[in-house]
């Protein structure tokens, strides 16, 4: 796509690559539309069973254009907040994708571009990557979700060390708290990402959609609930092909063949 945004399809799982290089893929409200069409274009593709977001040219994101900012801060207040809310509409689509999302993150993953990793479901990183809420460097608070999804990610403590000293941390740091859960070398990076959303796409596709929903509630609902909630999703998945499917492969010592049925 012309605002640096390309999308493939590998077999069952869906590329979504940033591609602005020389910007190190700079995110400003065209990337930001795009990204959520193309989500959505995921979603709608039934051949799809995971969905995997990379960046071009040694980095993932450097988080918002800064220098296109001027005209967006141009904006009145209200035209502002609504552009805001707009663009982090894909935010909400990664979230809310019915399957697993992957981010392949290396070099820079900073502001508006570490609140797009961490709606992903799970991150790889390269050893040479780095992150940060930096949003203070330039006078700006968190947005694209960073306040939903960063705490959930680290605790509150870590999160709020990341944004009050906006300082970038390291792979071996990031991995310490809970930012990424794997670390590759840069070189093997995409291979390895691509393997891990094979595996991924092997799984059992209605079981992972509603772990996906109860992962994702697990601050949301209180113990009662969620026991209710988990009972009401395993009746679900205790109706599909799947679930015999999983049984007679346990029995037969064979791996499993899941269709999502």
């Amino acid at each position: 796509m012309s605002s640096g945004v390309r999308y493939e399809v590998r077999e069952r799982i869906a590329v979504i690559t940033l591609d602005r290089a020389p910007v190190r893929n700079a995110l400003g409200p065209e990337e930001w539309q795009a990204l959520a069409a193309l989500v959505a274009r995921a979603a709608s593709d039934s051949s799809v069973s995971v969905l995997l977001l990379a960046g071009e040219g040694g980095n993932f994101s450097a988080g918002g254009d800064l220098q296109t900012m001027p005209e967006r801060l141009a904006l009145g207040p209200q035209e502002r907040r609504a552009q805001l809310v707009r663009d982090a509409q894909a935010i909400r689509a990664l979230v809310e994708f019915p399957r697993p999302v992957l981010a392949a993150i290396d070099g820079a993953c900073m502001g508006a571009g570490l609140s797009l990793a961490l709606a992903c479901d799970l991150r790889i990183a390269s050893t040479r990557s780095r992150f940060g809420a930096v949003f203070h460097r330039v006078g700006l608070t968190g947005d694209f979700g960073l306040f939903h999804l960063l705490p959930r990610a680290v605790g509150l403590s870590r999160a709020t060390e990341l944004v009050m000293l906006a300082e970038s941390i390291d792979a071996a740091r990031a991995e310490a708290f809970g930012l990424v859960q794997r670390l590759v070398p840069a070189e093997e990076l995409e291979r390895e990402s691509l393997a891990l959303a094979a595996r991924i796409s092997d799984g059992p596709p209605v079981a992972q959609r509603y772990s996906k929903m109860g992962l994702r509630r697990t601050f949301e609902l209180d113990l009662a609930a969620m026991i209710d909630w988990e009972a009401e999703a395993q009746a679900v998945c205790s109706r599909t092909a799947d679930v015999h499917e999983g049984l007679s492969a346990w029995a037969e010592k064979r791996a499993p063949r899941f269709r999502g049925q």
